[in-house]
Parts: structure tokens; sequence; C-alpha cells
């Protein structure tokens, strides 16, 4: 809800806004001590929610937001250092109930509104204002009067009085009834009384009477202040003579902020009735008897539940706002005491512990106070040992908050990948129920709790798989190399990708009049039904292939028929125009942000053989196939004059692991003396004479059947890709394996294992499981095959490339080089260097990269340079 997509109001909304953190507060202190059979407490949560049902029904809003607090804005607190300052810490079963309240608003579809450093009434004011803009009604719910002064002919408030339920509705009217002063004076008016529960001084002397008489008499605090006489007696004078810059700064904290950068999503806030089924589990969850007995049970109820959950002192300082609470939250941190910790986060709450069976939670933004940020500091510089979950994203928060990144020492959601590489674990639930066999409690104090047990249990299964060197020497450390990379992102020329999208603009325009010209008419192209019944009723092209829906337009399909039929082709290339103008030339622009660069997401978990990927945008899938698509890089550059990229590239890295792991002699050589691998690859399977090449046909097949090999292409599979006949495709693979005959009993070695074990192994040790290598299904088996006879070379090209990423990251550390490595894009390297370090820096990049490990055949990097990725050309060190 902090940045929600533009909608607008319809005619006749009825907006209700929660002043969620009042709300609870008053729950909890109207209520008595309320907990569930396991001892939860529950009272606030159940208060919430019985206030919640009430006012809905009586209200009926079209659309609900709740509100919470997430800090104090500076402004205020440099205004008046002591504002809330003098408030008690939160009682403990208070903090751990708001994680509750969230899930009452989740289950009843009811968006939250926050922002950083804000608090919520600077928040429902600026809605508000945004609400009358819009004219619709604005209903706020809350638990004091310091909202009233929005009151006006569009927006009322409710005001708690008494209990739970017992509301004070004001309108303009009822606000001059209760204070004889209009909405918009009270901030005056508190700026001269105070007010004490938030630490507001006032002018001392003047109450609420004399208060409502000044502003009467005055009109406004700045016309008082500017006229003292108006006070009416020579005391009050001298008071606001004394104090009048204190007033005038009280007064000024109390107005309410309604120019926020926040905005409404009318269609996200939209109030929808809640499933009852999600209420029945969420009341069933936390014992809600009353509510419960007014539902009716799911139709279709689970036949278990994992009843079994993580269970630990957990303690939330999640809701906390004011600076005894953050003081509260400071001594907690100091009193772990101990050498060793563990962190991790659930959306903006970050999780912390010092052992096994306890944790506690706080809002990322809570490092914004320096007594927290100071603590949190303390305990990492003197643990010894510091486990993570998602180290990578433990590292942005630190970052944020300006605390040194230290070097992680475990992070449980790699370990758990590295010996589950099916699953990203991405939520640390989803470790929790596969290696602890436990469910995590709502709290997100159990994130660490958990982190550290199973990084523990897993540390045990890699040292008997054999991968605590794959895990510690590159995995762990490429967590922070990666955080680096995303926090500095790789300048862009929004330029440059303006004038590219015009020329897309043109050829697409080109290419689907050409298509119209083949269909004889216009239709929609990106409509697969239209598409097909140009293609397969009106041109009647063989080889159309009907589904459920219609005619079947894929690649799959076109494909084959481009060569033949040249709309198809057309078609292809418009697509491949429109997707990458969509994709990246019109968005990437709306991405760089304000130092003008781009930030991508690099996910270390998401693939089974150890590959990086690029999300937010994907910068990993600019395709290289078209001028036009090539043309994207030219984007990325260089900023200044005296930096330049430097990218650098491994050469047929698969290929040469494929030397190496088979032991192929011929092969072996022909990487040591430099041949063009292809060439010699066509020389001996098409047994060109002496020393003679091959011509520019057969190096194309050799180069084909070098890469088909390495995806377990079948003969089948060659014939298509080189458009030949299957029986020359065959007769191609035999006369390769008779020239390669140790790549044959590599790859049936690599199967026969596989099978055997369920799995395949890298150069470093990474597994990928293979179940499907024993299935009875021949299209899953086949499948199972082929990956497996890739996996070990595609995933020890990516073990390679990411040492090689950890050693040049120490490297221009030790060694005071000021490269910085950008992007990662598969067997490349991108990186910005000082134009006076560029003889250096692609020395030492060649060097490391080209000795990331020992093997048994030479490892070539090429390295280019230039002002921006397209126009990189070769350089050479020396």
């Amino acid at each position: 809800m902090t940045t929600p997509a533009k909608t607008t109001a319809h005619a006749g909304a009825r907006l209700m806004l929660l002043d969620t953190y009042g709300l609870v507060y008053r729950a909890f202190f109207a209520l008595p001590p309320l907990t569930t059979t396991g001892g939860i407490p529950i009272n606030a949560a159940y208060g919430f929610t019985m206030m919640l049902n009430r006012i809905i029904a009586d209200e009926k809003p079209t659309h609900v937001i709740a509100v919470f607090d997430k800090g104090k804005p500076a402004e205020r607190v440099a205004l008046v250092p002591e504002y809330k300052a003098q408030r008690e810490t939160m009682p403990d079963d208070l903090r751990s109930q708001f994680g509750l309240v969230r899930k009452v608003l989740q289950a009843n579809r009811i968006p939250i509104a926050e922002m950083d450093g804000q608090e919520a009434d600077d928040v429902i004011a600026t809605l508000a204002a945004q609400a009358e803009r819009e004219r619709a009604e604005t209903i706020v719910v809350t638990g004091d009067l310091d909202l009233l002064q929005i009151v006006d002919e569009h927006t009322m408030v409710l005001a708690q009085r008494r209990g739970i339920t017992d509301m004070v509705r004001y309108d303009a009217h009822a606000v001059r009834e209760r204070f004889e002063l209009d909405p918009a004076q009270l901030p005056d008016y508190r700026g001269l009384k105070g007010d004490p529960s938030d630490n507001l001084p006032g002018i001392p002397g003047i109450g609420e009477k004399t208060a409502i008489k000044l502003m009467k008499s005055a009109g406004s605090l700045d016309a008082l202040i500017a006229q003292p006489s108006l006070a009416g007696s020579d005391k009050l004078q001298r008071l606001i003579e004394q104090y009048a810059d204190q007033a005038r700064r009280c007064r000024d904290v109390s107005i309410a902020n309604r120019s926020l950068r926040i905005e409404i999503d009318w269609e996200q806030a939209q109030y929808r009735t809640a499933s009852n089924d999600d209420l029945w589990r969420l009341y069933s969850e936390l014992e809600f008897k009353t509510m419960l007995a007014k539902l009716s049970p799911p139709a279709e109820m689970p036949l278990f539940a994992n009843a079994a959950r993580l269970e630990g002192s957990y303690e939330s300082y999640v809701a906390i706002v004011d600076p005894p609470e953050f003081a509260r939250l400071a001594q907690r941190i100091r009193e772990l005491g101990s050498s060793e910790i563990a962190l991790g986060l659930a959306g903006d709450a970050m999780s912390l512990t010092g052992k096994a069976g306890t944790g506690m939670s706080f809002l990322t933004s809570a490092l914004a106070d320096t007594n927290v940020a100071a603590a949190l500091r303390s305990a990492i510089a003197g643990a010894r040992r510091i486990v993570a979950y998602d180290a990578k994203s433990v590292a942005h928060a630190l970052e944020h908050a300006q605390i040194r990144v230290p070097a992680f020492t475990d992070d449980a959601m790699i370990a758990a990948h590295l010996l589950n590489p099916s699953r990203s674990f991405a939520e640390c639930a989803d470790a929790a129920s596969e290696f602890l066999l436990r469910s995590l409690p709502d709290d997100a104090a159990a994130i660490a709790d958990a982190a550290w047990q199973i990084a523990e249990a897993a540390r045990v299964e890699l040292a008997r798989r054999d991968q605590v060197r794959l895990y510690e020497d590159i995995e762990l450390p490429l967590a922070t190399v990666l955080a680096k990379m995303e926090t500095i992102g790789v300048a862009v020329d929004p330029t440059e990708l303006h004038v590219l999208s015009k020329e897309f603009d043109a050829s697409i325009e080109r290419v689907q009049q050409r298509i119209y010209d083949f269909a004889g008419e216009t239709f929609n192209i990106g409509s697969p039904q239209q598409l097909g019944n140009i293609l397969f009723t009106t041109l009647q092209i063989p080889s159309g292939k009907k589904t459920k829906t219609g005619w079947a337009t894929g690649s799959e399909v076109l494909q084959p028929l481009a060569s033949e039929y040249p709309i198809c082709a057309l078609v292809l290339e418009w697509r491949e125009a429109t997707k990458l103008k969509n994709t990246y030339v019109d968005v990437l622009p709306t991405l760089i942000d304000h130092n003008g660069r781009l930030h991508t997401v690099f996910n270390q978990t998401s693939t089974a053989t150890g590959r990086l990927s690029s999300t937010n945008p994907n910068l990993q899938n600019i395709p290289i196939r078209t001028e036009l698509g090539r043309r994207i890089r030219k984007a990325f550059v260089a900023p200044g004059d005296d930096t330049v990229l430097l990218t650098a590239d491994y050469s047929q890295i698969e290929l040469r692991l494929m030397a190496h792991l088979s032991g192929d002699e011929a092969m072996r050589r022909a990487f040591h003396e430099g041949q063009d691998i292809h060439d010699f690859t066509a020389r001996q399977i098409f047994n060109v004479p002496g020393d003679g090449h091959a011509d520019a046909n057969q190096r194309r097949m050799a180069k084909a059947v070098n890469f088909g090999l390495l995806y377990g292409m079948s003969d089948f599979g060659l014939a298509q890709r080189l458009e030949i006949p299957r029986a020359q495709a065959k007769a191609i693979s035999d006369a390769y394996f008779a020239r390669f005959p140790s790549v044959r009993a590599f790859i049936e070695r690599t199967l026969e294992a596989a099978r055997r074990d369920g799995y395949v192994t890298t150069i470093l040790g990474r597994r990928r499981y293979m179940p499907a290598l024993t299935s009875t299904n021949y299209m899953l088996r086949s499948a199972a095959e082929r990956e497996a006879t890739n996996a070990p070379l595609q995933g020890s090209a990516a073990d390679l490339m990411k040492l090689a990423m950890v050693n040049i990251d120490r490297a221009f550390s030790a060694e005071g080089l000021h490269a910085r490595m950008l992007l990662q894009i598969h067997d490349e390297l991108i990186f910005e260097v000082p134009r006076a370090e560029l003889k250096a820096t692609a020395a030492r990049v060649r060097s490391l990269m080209e000795h990331a490990l020992d093997l048994s055949v030479p490892l070539a990097v090429n390295v280019e340079v230039g002002k921006n990725w397209y126009d990189a050309q070769p350089y050479d060190e020396n």
C-alpha cells in the first residue's frame, strides 16, 4: 500500500481509515488478559477484531485501509527533542500481538499503509486529503483526538470513548460543540495547552479552558504571539511572551502532514467480505471461540495438520515507535552478550538471536535510532560466528543502516539449497519444514532461531556430502559480493534507449505491414486465435495443430515453418521486437534511480544447476541474435570520461570442461595448441586431410555437434538443428564419437553413476538430483538423461565463475583497485574501471579467471573495453 498503482475512487466511495496502533493499544487495556491454550496472549487481537467487525457492520464502508505507525518524523524530533520521549515501554504481551493483528487484517482482505519514519496520523491525514480531492467521504477510526484537526465536510472521526465499541462521532459541528473551536484551530490550541501524553509542554499554567478562551479571543496562535495583549491579563501576556517559541514548536509538531508521498490504491482498498474459510482458520488458530461459533466449518477440512511448531522464547518489538521502547530494544540487543548470533528478515522485520530457542524482532526502520543501531553494530562486531537466513538481504538491511556488513559464517538458505537444489528456500518456513520438521509461528522473531537451527543441521549433512568447501569458499562469500553488485548497479543512458525505442517502433511497424501484405488483411498479430485463423485457415499453411482454444501458434510450431513460409518468420521477428521493446527498451528507463543507475537482483538459489539468475529486471536475458537486440547494450555505459566498461568472457568454457572431465586427449591437445575447436572437430569428423581447414558448412555442423553433445542432443535433435536427414545426422554423430571416444565414455559413466546414486556432481561437488532417470516414462527418462549429461558441465562452469567472482572481489579490496564488479551474465563479467587502472585491472581479472581452478586444459578469457557494453573492443593489457 506504500507504493500502489494510481487508481481513482468511484462515485459515492466511503473510505474508512483505521489508526491501528491506537486501536490495538486501547483494546489491550480494555480487556482482561486472554491467552490461547498454548499460552499466546490474544486479548488485544481479540478486542481489535471485535471492534473491526462492529464498525464495518455499522458504517458500511466501500473501502478500508489499516494504517500503522512506523517511526517518528525527524523534523518533529528536531523541533521538540523530548517529543513522546516519556512514554513507557510497551508491555511484552501487547508487542507480541501486532503480528496477530496483521493476520486479522490479511484474513479480512484489508490492505496496510505505512511509511518508514512516519506516524500513522500523517499517513491518515494524507490519504484523507486525497480522498477529499476525489470527492470521497472519509471515516477515521482512532483511539485519541489528535486527528480531529482534519475533520471537515468530507472527513469525520470515530473516536473510542470507553471499552472497545463505544464510539463518539465527530463531524465539524461536534468538534465545535466539544472545544468551541474549529477543527483547524486545534493544533494551535494544543500548542498553548500542551499534551502530556506526547510530552509537549505548551505554555506552563495554561490549561484547556484558558487555551480555548485565548484561541477564541485571538483566532490563532500566531495572532496571539504577534499581539500578546489579546490574552486579556498581564499574567497571561507575560507567559505568552516568555514561551512563544515553545508554544509555536508544540503547535508545529501537532500539525498533521497531509502531503506525504503515498497514494490510495482504490482497487486494492475496496472492501470485500472476508472468506468464511479464511476466518474459520484464523479464529480456530487464535481460539476466538465466540466468533468461531458464528461461522460454518470449511467444506474441505484438512485430514491432518502439521501441529509441530518451532517453539521458543520470542520477543516482538515490531510495533515500537517511542524512545523508551527503542531504548529497551537497544538494551535487549546489548544483553545478548553472545559470541554467536543469527539474523534474518521477514518483510520489513529483522530477526535476531544469540542462542537457539530464543529470538527478538524489530522493524529495520528501528535501526534509524542511534542507540539501536549502535547496539546491533556492537553485537555483530563482537560475534565470532554470524548466521543468517538469506545473507544477501541481511547485508542490504545492515548497509542501509550504515552497519558494516560482516563475513557471514553461515547462511541457512544457501545451505538448504545446496542440500536440495530443486528448491530455492526463499522463505525460511520452507527450510524449517524440510530440515527441522517444524512450521514457524507468526512471530518474525522465530526466523533467526530457525536459521540457527537449520544451519546447525545443514552443516552436518554438508560435511557428510563433502560439500563444505563449495559452501564456505564459494557460496557464502558470494552472497556479500552479490549484495555489493546489487547496491552499485550499472549506469544506463536513457537517451540511447529513447532513440532505440523509436527505431523499434519503426521496425515493428515495417514488419507488421509486411505480415498484413502476406495475409491480405489487417488483424491482431498478438492474438493467437486471429493469427491461427490467418495462417492455417485463410492461407492454409500445412502442419497446423488444433488445440481446445484454436490453432497452436507457439514458436515450436512457427519455427519449423519459417524457412518455407515468410509470414511465419515475420511473425517470429515481430514477436521478438515487441518483446524486447516492452521488456527492456521502454521499461528500463523507468527503473533507473536518481543517480542514473539500474539495479538488478541476483538470485543465488533459484536454479538447480548452480547458475545465478537475474530479476527485476532480468539483465541476463538481453538477446544478441539480432542487431536491434544487441543495440540495447549500447545503453549500458561507463559514467564520466575517466571510467570505462571492461567485459571478461570465458571462451568455450563448457567444451573445455568436457575436455577436462572426459580426459579426451584429442580435445585436450586442441585446446593446448590454441586451435579453433570447431574447425578442429570438423576436420576430425569429416576427415579433412593434412593441415587443411574445414569449409564454413562443415564448421557450422561441427559447432552444432560440439554444443549439442553438451545437452545430450539426440540424432533426431541434431537433424532438426542442421536441417539434414536423420541418417546423415547419425553418421556425423558416429564419426564424432569415433574420433572422441573418451567423450562418449564420460557421458556413459555420468549416466550410470547418476542412475546408481540418484544425482550428478560438478567439479566442486555440487549435486543435482535426477529421480526421473529411473522413470518408466520414456519422455521423462529421456529428458532426465539430457539434463544429467549437461548438469556437470553447466554446474561446473557456474562453480568456476562464482569462484572467480569471489577471488576478484577479494583481490580488488586487498590490492586497492577501484574497479567495481557490476554484472554477471553467465560466462561473462562486466566491470566499471577507472582509466588510470585499466591495464592493471584487466591483467588481474584475466589472471584470476583463467586460474580460478587448475584444469588439464587452459582456460581462455576474452577481455574487451569500451565506453558502453555494445562498443567494447578486444583489449590486450600487454
